[in-house]
């Protein structure tokens, strides 16, 4: 299992976000989680909270974030990768409740996924309204 710290600070504003995840390689289609592409599948069913160790039930939202930031790099993996499939498990996430955005679950995921598979990394610039204090990302695709 490898872990990797999502960090970016930017005028005013900085995102945070710790993941634990580990990536199995399988034959047949997995049981658990959703698919992000042909043969990349995410599992966020058992994810616990690295600081305090308890349970984190992520919501949809959040699971898409991951799958967003997780399809980014999913072309990627499976060329580098022959298994006919992939399982990414997010084990345990990194995150200070106080100004946790679950938009970093995204470029976190993609960069853990960059590490742990030997790939470029992928660019993400984010923005933050001062009006609304909503986040968006950009992928510069």
């Amino acid at each position: 299992m490898g872990a990797y710290r999502y960090k970016m600070q930017k005028g005013g504003f900085g995102l945070f976000l710790g993941i634990a995840a580990e990536a199995m390689h399988l034959t047949d289609v997995p049981a658990m989680g959703v698919p992000v592409s042909d043969r990349v599948w995410l599992d966020a069913s058992e994810v616990t909270n690295a600081f305090h160790g308890n349970e984190l039930v992520l919501n949809e939202r959040e699971v898409a974030w991951l799958r967003a930031g997780l399809g980014k790099v999913a072309g990627d993996i499976e060329r580098v990768e022959t298994s006919p499939h992939i399982l990414i498990s997010v084990r345990a996430l990194e995150i200070f409740e106080v100004n946790y955005a679950e938009e970093a679950l995204a470029p976190a995921i993609a960069g853990w996924a960059a590490e742990n598979f030997t790939l470029p990394p992928r660019i993400c610039t984010v923005s933050r309204d001062s009006a609304t204090g909503r986040f968006s990302l950009d992928w510069n695709e």
